[in-house]
């Protein structure tokens, strides 16, 4: 397949963007040009369509949630040139965000786009001329899942936002939309969530690595329930999560993460370490695994168009002695808070963590330094894309969801029911780092937190597990993070960090959506916000 010209939109501006595919549907090429009026007709064009949506789920511009996620915990420090290098972020970080704050901007433009992309593709799927049996109805499930979860992005970062779940006759339709309640938005992510974990397979092919299956449905699911019950429920007010006919429960999200198990679709790698290995992508660990690649061979630094992971750039040392790291900028920089957290001899501190300070000669310490890098993400010299700005081409995936992440939710929902099976789950991922004698023959809550910290260290999960253990508890680990070690040569970089409760670790809604709508249509509702 060739790459082709689908069209995009943010909220209100129904503009025409670029998409990308290839061979084997989600990688990336350059582009020729289509246009709707001669569109949605072939099952070629269908894939192309469903691509499309994929996309914005894996565009990062200047919004990448795990990135901001990270720098807003415990985890990870903002870092950069100085203060005002990617101020955004640092406003984020220092609970200061307003409604000009230009992640919030692009976070909102980058989900509202992909749901038109899915709107649009569900509008026409009727009119393809379908072939192969199944297909229509895997492609629908895999843009319902998309949709749940750029309306999960939404709804866990602004709480209260348009539902759009159709392509509206006219721009003046869509200034006048209704905001929606978070309950509602829950309601939607569960009926979009449903009806596609009925459909999607099982297994997915080697020629179909990165398509969504069953079990990252499942897991997706979990993840959000988690939330839900942690935080959305007791903080937002939002009730008992359902699409009105099914109510997702943890009898539900516990039978759902007994099917994945029992599947034996997915299995942790017995070395922690391989899991980063950049040849060793889409492996047996894998649910969910966000795919990038060189092959649109990017310069263009818009965001859209970079179709390698950006990322890696931004967690980079800045000009190495090291000669295997490709030199970044320095952002999401590992907190001490972080490097403590693992226990003596654990081997997973080595393969999240990159310490500078004892790899190179000489680097150049930027703002917030602590000496330690993202080791999963960071680039690499080996890696550099085959064109384009090196930048923007790294074809390194993001691991969105893993079995281990599964077995840890797994561990917590079994925790008071059956304590031993818990036990077990957890064992199995402490384990596959620390040996068979640190297994724990009982666990508490405050374990299964610890293993989720040192196991997905720098992977954007800390920042929604702190929130769902409890606003106080929160506020006292982000504070924490902020105690700056005896002998450091930079305290000043380390201004005093207050939690904002009244946050709820959501952003602003950004002013120029308030501007373009018709007046009182949009509304800040987060309290810190209003």
């Amino acid at each position: 397949m060739k790459k082709k010209l689908i069209y995009a939109t943010s909220f209100l501006a129904l503009t025409f963007g670029s998409i990308s595919c290839s061979e084997s549907f989600l990688e990336l090429e350059p582009k020729t040009g289509q246009v709707e009026a001669n569109y949605y007709k072939t099952e070629d064009q269908a894939l192309l369509a469903v691509a499309a949506v994929y996309d914005a789920y894996a565009v990062q511009n200047w919004q990448f949630v795990p990135t901001m996620a990270d720098i807003f915990s415990d985890d990870a420090f903002c870092g950069g040139s100085n203060v005002n290098d990617m101020s955004q972020w640092h406003e984020m970080e220092m609970f200061n965000m307003t409604a000009e704050n230009n992640s919030s901007s692009d976070l909102w433009n980058r989900c509202y786009s992909g749901i038109y992309r899915a709107n649009l593709y569900l509008q026409k799927q009727s009119g393809v001329e379908w072939k192969t049996e199944g297909m229509m109805t895997r492609l629908e499930a895999e843009t319902l899942f998309l949709r749940a979860y750029l309306y999960w992005d939404l709804v866990r970062h602004y709480g209260y936002v348009p539902l759009i779940t159709e392509v509206l006759p006219s721009v003046e339709d869509y200034k006048n939309l209704p905001q929606n309640t978070p309950e509602e938005i829950f309601k939607q992510m569960a009926a979009d969530l449903l009806k596609a974990v009925a459909v999607l397979p099982v297994h997915i092919t080697s020629d179909e690595k990165g398509r969504i299956s069953k079990g990252a449905a499942q897991a997706l699911i979990t993840r959000i329930y988690l939330y839900h019950e942690g935080f959305a429920k007791p903080v937002i007010g939002v009730p008992a999560w359902s699409d009105g006919t099914t109510t997702i429960d943890k009898a539900y999200t516990q039978a759902a993460l007994e099917q994945i198990i029992s599947s034996n679709e997915y299995s942790l790698l017995p070395d922690y370490a391989d899991l980063w290995n950049w040849e060793n992508q889409n492996n047996a660990e894998s649910l969910l695994e966000i795919q990038y690649s060189d092959k649109a061979k990017s310069g263009d630094w818009g965001g859209w168009n970079i179709n390698g992971n950006f990322s890696c750039v931004w967690y980079s040392v800045r000009n190495p002695s090291d000669a295997t790291i490709f030199p970044g900028w320095s952002f999401g920089i590992p907190t001490w808070s972080l490097a403590s957290e693992f226990e003596t001899g654990d081997p997973r501190k080595n393969a999240t963590l990159y310490n500078a300070d004892e790899e190179n000669t000489s680097y150049t310490k930027g703002y917030m330094n602590t000496g330690y890098f993202n080791k999963k993400y960071m680039a690499l010299n080996a890696y550099i894309g085959s064109g384009g700005d090196a930048s923007h081409n790294f074809p390194r995936n993001f691991v969105d969801i893993r079995y281990a992440d599964v077995l840890l939710m797994a561990s917590e929902l079994f925790l008071t029911d059956n304590p031993s099976k818990a036990a077990g789950y957890l064992n199995q991922v402490r384990t596959r780092s620390l040996g068979a004698g640190a297994a724990k023959s009982s666990i508490t809550l405050d374990d299964i937190y610890h293993e989720r910290r040192v196991e997905f260290g720098g992977e954007g999960l800390r920042k929604w597990d702190l929130l769902r253990r409890g606003q106080n508890y929160a506020a006292a680990k982000i504070n924490a993070s902020f105690n700056v070690p005896q002998g450091v040569s930079n305290p000043s970089d380390f201004a005093v960090r207050t939690f904002k409760a009244e946050t709820w670790g959501m952003f602003p809604i950004p002013i120029s959506e308030i501007r373009n709508t018709n007046k009182d249509v949009l509304k800040q509702m987060v309290p810190a916000y209003k």
